[in-house]
Order: C-alpha cells, then sequence, then structure tokens
C-alpha cells in the first residue's frame, strides 16, 4: 500500500468517525475530529465538518470559530470555492466569537478584525463599518493596535465626511485621535527596542529570543510607519497649514473667548507647525488672557524673539505638564540652538531628553551620531581613539533607524559612513594599547564609551 493510498484510508477513517459521532449527536468527539483536521492544516476536510458543528454544536467551544476563521481565511487566500461564500463565512467565524465566546477572546481586537474583513470584502454598509470601528477606538483605544484596523478606520472616516456624514470638525478630531494613537504604539515599540540594544551594548550580547523581539519590534514600527503615511496622505493637503488658517480664520472673531476651542486650533497648528501664522499669535494671547497653561507657554516660547525668552516659556510648559510629544519637540528645539551654537554636551543633553520623551524619535539620535563624528579630533588622546569615536556615531545611527522606521535607510548608511572612518580589522589587530572587545572612554563633552569590534 503506497502513501497516498495510506493516506486516502486515513481521511475515509477519519470522516466515519466524524459520521458516527454526529448520528449519536456527540459534540466532544465532532469537535476533537475536527479540531485534529484543522490542527494538522487538513482544511479541506475540516471545512467539510465546520458547518455540521456550527448546526448542532454552536456553543461547544470558541475552537469552532477560532478553526474556522482560519479555514476560511485559507480558503479566500487558495481561491477555493465562491469567494463571496467564503468572505461570508468568515464574517460568521468572526462574529460567532465575538457573540458566542466574550470571555475566550479579545473582544475589541476581533471587532476591528471584522470591520476590516467587512470593508476588504464589500459586506456591511460603509457607514456600519465605520461605527463598528469608531466604536472601539472611542472605548477601547489600548487594543486598537491592528495597522490595517487602523488604515481601515480612516479611509471610511474620509469616506464618511465626504458622503456628508460626519462634519470637517470630526475628521480633524479623528485624524489627531489616530495619528496620536499611532504614535503612542510607536513609542512603546521604540522603547523595548531601545532598552535591548542598551543591554546589548552593556553585556556584549543578549538572547536569541531579544534579538528576535528586536527584529519583531523593527517589524512592527515599519507597519505602524506605513500607516502613519497613509493617514496623512489622506489628509495631508487638507489638514497643512494653508487649508487649516482659512478654516479657523473664518471663525476667530466670535470664537476667541472660547477656551476649548482655541485649545483645539492650537494643538493643530502646532501639530502641523503652522507657528508663523499670525493665527497661531492671535490665538496663543487670546487663550493665554483666559487661561495661561503649557499649551500657552509653548506657544509663547515659539513666537519669542530672543533665546532667553524662549527657554523660559518652554521650560514653563515642561513644568506645567506639556504632554510627551510637546516635550520631545521643546528638547529638541532647545539642541537645535546648543548645537548652532557649538556646545555639543548641552545640545546633547537635549537630544536625550527629546527621545526620552517620545521614544520613537530618531532624529535626535542621527544629531548626536553628526556631532560625535565631527569631534573625533578633539575627543581622543591617540589617532587610534581619535578614529574610534566614529564606533560610537555609528552607534547612535543604528540607534536612530531601529527606533525611527522613517530614518531606517538614511540611518543605515550613515552609520556605514562613520564605520568607514573607524579603525578596521587589520588596524585592530595591530593597535597595541587595545583589543578587540575593550572599551574606550571619552571624556570630552562626549561623555561616552565604546567597545572595540
Amino acid at each position: 500500500m503506497n502513501l497516498k493510498t495510506t493516506f486516502l484510508t486515513l481521511i475515509a477513517v477519519i470522516s466515519i468517525a466524524f459520521a458516527k459521532a454526529q448520528e449519536a449527536g456527540d459534540c466532544n468527539v465532532m469537535l476533537s475530529i475536527f479540531a485534529e483536521n484543522a490542527k494538522a492544516k487538513n482544511y479541506d476536510e475540516a471545512y467539510k465538518q465546520l458547518n455540521d458543528l456550527v448546526a448542532k454544536c454552536p456553543r461547544t467551544s470558541a475552537a469552532i470559530y477560532q478553526y474556522g476563521e482560519l479555514i476560511y481565511e485559507h480558503r479566500l487566500r487558495k481561491k477555493i470555492g465562491v469567494k463571496e461564500d467564503n468572505a461570508q463565512g468568515l464574517i460568521d467565524m468572526l462574529n460567532g466569537q465575538i457573540n458566542l465566546f466574550p470571555t475566550a477572546v479579545n473582544v475589541s481586537k476581533k471587532k476591528v478584525e471584522l470591520a476590516s474583513k467587512m470593508y476588504k470584502y464589500g459586506l456591511g454598509t460603509q457607514t456600519e463599518q465605520y461605527l463598528m470601528l469608531e466604536d472601539v477606538f472611542t472605548k477601547d483605544a489600548d487594543n486598537f493596535t491592528d495597522p490595517n484596523g487602523m488604515i481601515t478606520y480612516f479611509k471610511l472616516a474620509e469616506k464618511e465626511y465626504k458622503s456628508n456624514n460626519v462634519d470637517l470638525q470630526k475628521l480633524f478630531d479623528t485624524y489627531d485621535g489616530l495619528t496620536q494613537r499611532i504614535e503612542e504604539v510607536q513609542d512603546e515599540r521604540s522603547k523595548v527596542i531601545q532598552e535591548l540594544m542598551d543591554k546589548k551594548e552593556t553585556e556584549g550580547s543578549i538572547t536569541e529570543q531579544e534579538e528576535k523581539n528586536i527584529e519583531n519590534q523593527e517589524k512592527n514600527l515599519k507597519n505602524y510607519n506605513i500607516v502613519m503615511k497613509s493617514v496623512n496622505g489622506t489628509l495631508g493637503q487638507l489638514a497643512d497649514c494653508d487649508k487649516l488658517i482659512p478654516l479657523y480664520e473664518q471663525d476667530f472673531n466670535t470664537k476667541q473667548s472660547d477656551e476649548k476651542w482655541l485649545s483645539n486650533v492650537l494643538r493643530r497648528l502646532q501639530g502641523k507647525d503652522c507657528t508663523d501664522a499670525p493665527l497661531y499669535v492671535r490665538s496663543v494671547k487670546a487663550l493665554h488672557v483666559l487661561k495661561p497653561s503649557w499649551k500657552t507657554a509653548y506657544g509663547l516660547g515659539n513666537i519669542a524673539t530672543s533665546e532667553s525668552e524662549k527657554f523660559q516659556y518652554w521650560d514653563q510648559a515642561i513644568s506645567l505638564g506639556a504632554d510627551n510629544n510637546t516635550k520631545s519637540k521643546i528638547h529638541f528645539k532647545k539642541g537645535e540652538i546648543y548645537k548652532g551654537k557649538g556646545q555639543y554636551g548641552n545640545a546633547k543633553k537635549e537630544y536625550l531628553a527629546a527621545n526620552a520623551a517620545k521614544p520613537s524619535f530618531g532624529a535626535p539620535y542621527l544629531r548626536i551620531a553628526a556631532m560625535i563624528a565631527s569631534s573625533a579630533n578633539s575627543c581622543g588622546a591617540t589617532p587610534f581613539e581619535k578614529r574610534a569615536v566614529n564606533w560610537l556615531a555609528a552607534r547612535y545611527a543604528d540607534k536612530a533607524g531601529s527606533v525611527d522606521a522613517s530614518l531606517k535607510s538614511n540611518a543605515s548608511q550613515t552609520a556605514a559612513s562613520y564605520r568607514g572612518r573607524a579603525p578596521q580589522k587589520s588596524e585592530i589587530f595591530m593597535e597595541k594599547a587595545y583589543n578587540s572587545g575593550d572599551t574606550i572612554r571619552f571624556n570630552c563633552w562626549v561623555g561616552d564609551s565604546v567597545r572595540i569590534p
């Protein structure tokens, strides 16, 4: 008996066993046979058993619907059967998990998946899909982390706006809330990467699982960067300064005593760096009169004409409880000012503070890398140490690309350039004062060390 014949015989035996269990009304046996097929990825056979299980044993186990989801995904991916039937089957499996086994699954994440699949396969109405995602986002944003769900949510919000079902203000609110959520998730992922990279530098190595974690988080950041580009691309032109300013200018005279309205205007203008506009200046001053806060302090710092005045207002904004995104912007702006004056030590402190406030912000690391590389001649006692500074510069450039997917390509090229200036293997071998694995400490403004590769 050849292998194919043996396999077919086994399938026949399993099918007969399932049929007997079906006749006896034994749901547990039916589920066990079905699950074995699904686990073995014998989806075609499991598919034959699925409808009977759903019809006769709907509440036996969440596994029926979880495996069912995999089965219909397989059929859609392999283009088996009628696409519309498989799509509806997938929706039924998701609904089964949500409605019948809410304690066995993450309902919010499943609802996001459900709405996204409905949108993908054209099931249900546009408004129905939008409201499902809107409900999850407003009630349980912590579980709204699926990149595909985020893109779908905003595409639907834009369609609802074009259909006159939501107004422009609501579309802006959705944009603000979603981009803020994306940045939060990016920061969470970037912080994990940064901690593991620091551990690797300090201890010399990390576990295989930790290396895999870095790789996975970098993939996550890449996906969220795609989402951010998509969302910005969808609303970018509509939300730019030349669109925002006329939108708010027309209401300024009647709204200049409305604290909430002024706060929203400032938040959006600051978010798009429209801080040179006269409307921004008028809004900051009007809100500062009504209710001084970190927002008004930050705004006044932006329009201040002297460095000392800028720093005074920006520091006040931080002390008054500025959010992390704004803190990051403040520290970065201060870093830029110090860097421009050649005060690299102060600039580095501000750049690090900018990243600490917003871990997915990689630009500060690139700035630090550039300052370190430019200080090679003043930060080493010997020619070898002077060139070794470039290893440290490369390390900061690597960090920039790891925590900020939008800088990945540029950061990698920059790091490679710095490593090209550092001592090569033959030079390390010939160096008398140091060996591979030794640490060089730089006591100049850098105040950091690097391990010789």
